[in-house]
């Protein structure tokens, strides 16, 4: 897996989770062309909410994403993610994602959060113990700007 300067159907994100047993280092969301259409339509919608000061965010499912953790990944991560950026295009062939290790559990209840401003974050929750995963916050608006 290697950083791209180009547009790519995949970016790395830094990811985390409430684990005690377990890192994740970061997270791959997918970008459809169907994902990118959906995207554009939910900002649109949330657009009304901006002069609302109470409007916290719209929470969508949506399971466009999973976070991994392998051995040396976070050398990985800093190599492709310098300090100051959450996220980056990535080159990512399946071979290599399949050397990815997944959380112990199966994730359920994967969550996209949306502000008026565009600002994103994706949750998602272990099946049995409800641990929580999430990634940094990210902005969509120049996220599909760019892509």
């Amino acid at each position: 897996m290697k950083r791209s300067k180009n547009p790519t159907p995949h970016i790395l994100i830094k990811a985390n989770t409430s684990s005690a047993w377990e890192s994740i280092e970061f997270a791959i969301i997918y970008l459809t062309e169907s994902w990118k259409v959906l995207i554009a339509s939910r900002l649109q919608a949330i657009e009304q909410f901006k002069t609302d000061d109470d409007f916290n965010c719209h929470i969508f499912w949506d399971a466009s994403i999973r976070f991994y953790n392998s051995p040396g990944t976070r050398e990985l991560v800093n190599e492709i993610l310098p300090p100051h950026d959450d996220w980056a295009y990535v080159t990512l062939s399946p071979e290599t994602e399949r050397t990815f290790q997944h959380p112990n559990h199966p994730l359920q209840a994967h969550q996209l959060l949306i502000t008026a401003n565009g600002i994103a974050q994706y949750k998602a929750y272990e099946k049995r113990t409800n641990k929580e995963y999430w990634t940094e916050e990210f902005n969509l608006k120049k996220l599909l700007r760019a892509h």
